[in-house]
């Protein structure tokens, strides 16, 4: 049995920026850390056009940001990939929640706050994480926590969107010799660009072999080394 937190806290990723324009949301596809100081976030931004627009005008100033290509454009969305300052890398927390077992599902943005849901093993981890939070100066607003029976998803550290596409590559044949499916075709079902399906895909499967060839001691030990 574990649990669902969701919580909140004012991250200085993109502040500045979502502050001035706080009718776009910005919701984490991907997480990827770089202990060279290279990190990068994948993101879908919502909004009207307009608020768009001005988003990804104001953005380039952004004390947190370093550098930003927009992935794909769709209709009051557009994904792209942020490179992150030292400033910005303080609010990245994905190996923080790593190493004390708790697994993000969501991470959505607006205005000043971020709002994230995830699957945490016990009360401690998420003390442990909650901790951690303080040493980087992120105020930590636990929204609520509540118990979930663990299912075999959840025994893989998958979420249910990563579950999802791994479902279907599989049964369309993306794993086969030659693939039945390209990776544009499936990243189409998902309305999502090539590039966030194949960080789903490593996401996912990056999941399921640390379950399959970690032990319990050290299953989070050794992430992301």
């Amino acid at each position: 049995m574990s649990f669902i937190a969701e919580f909140a806290f004012s991250s200085p990723i993109m502040r500045a920026t979502r502050q001035d324009v706080p009718g776009v949301t910005i919701t984490v596809e991907d997480e990827q850390p770089d202990r060279t100081g290279e990190s990068k976030l994948i993101v879908w931004a919502t909004g009207t056009e307009d608020d768009l627009e001005r988003f990804f005008r104001t953005l380039p100033t952004d004390p947190s940001v370093t550098a930003f290509e927009i992935l794909s454009t769709l209709s009051e969305r557009r994904l792209c990939r942020v490179t992150l300052s030292d400033d910005g890398e303080r609010g990245l927390t994905y190996v923080d929640a790593i190493d004390v077992g708790i697994t993000f599902l969501d991470i959505e943005s607006s205005g000043s706050e971020t709002r994230y849901r995830a699957q945490v093993p016990n009360r401690d981890a998420l003390s442990q994480y909650r901790e951690r939070c303080a040493e980087r100066g992120l105020s930590f607003d636990l929204r609520r926590l509540y118990r979930i029976e663990a299912d075999e998803t959840e025994q893989y550290g998958l979420t249910s969107r990563q579950r999802d596409v791994l479902r279907r590559a599989l049964d369309a044949g993306y794993f086969e010799v030659p693939r039945e499916i390209s990776t544009e075709e499936l990243a189409d079902e998902f309305d999502i660009s090539s590039q966030a399906l194949s960080a789903l895909l490593r996401r996912g499967h990056r999941a399921i072999l640390r379950s399959a060839f970690s032990d319990p001691e050290s299953e989070y030990r050794d992430a992301d080394r």
